[in-house]
């Protein structure tokens, strides 16, 4: 009977391992974000509903009669759609993991986002918030919470 040499001594194919690792971590982050989404009931909802923009007949109903604050608004849509959306849905009553946040008032949208830069722990989805909420400045929280309060 021959010996055989232990596993360690066979030669092991160099420079693939990094890759390797790298591609798995692209698929596991990747099925991971498509179920989140899918789940939110955001991508490829058969609802027409859930895919349309904002009411944009609300807010230029309201640059007509209010246009100081319309100004606000437009810019806290803005944000909101490429920031919020996601998450809180388009008309912000959330997800089966997100909060309703839709008609909330002006003071607990900025008092929430303002707790939610400053990195303290507001509850279990703080780690998922504080990301975004860390990149506003004062003006987009203000604009967000002027937009969200008329949700």
């Amino acid at each position: 009977m021959k010996d055989s040499a232990p596993i360690d001594a066979l030669p092991q194919p160099q420079g693939h391992g990094n890759a390797r690792k790298l591609i798995w971590l692209a698929l596991v982050l990747a099925v991971g974000s498509g179920v989140h989404f899918a789940l939110q009931g955001i991508i490829q909802s058969g609802d027409a509903e859930m895919r349309k923009g904002p009411d944009l007949a609300r807010l230029e109903k309201m640059e007509s009669t209010d246009p100081a604050r319309a100004v606000r608004v437009r810019a806290g849509m803005v944000k909101y759609e490429s920031s919020c959306r996601l998450c809180h849905h388009r008309l912000g009553i959330g997800g089966k993991f997100t909060p309703a946040i839709a008609g909330r008032p002006e003071d607990w949208v900025i008092t929430m986002l303002e707790v939610y830069r400053s990195g303290s722990q507001v509850g279990p989805l703080t780690n998922l918030m504080a990301p975004w909420a860390a990149e506003l400045s004062d003006e987009d929280i203000g604009n967000l919470a002027a937009y969200i309060s008329t949700l």
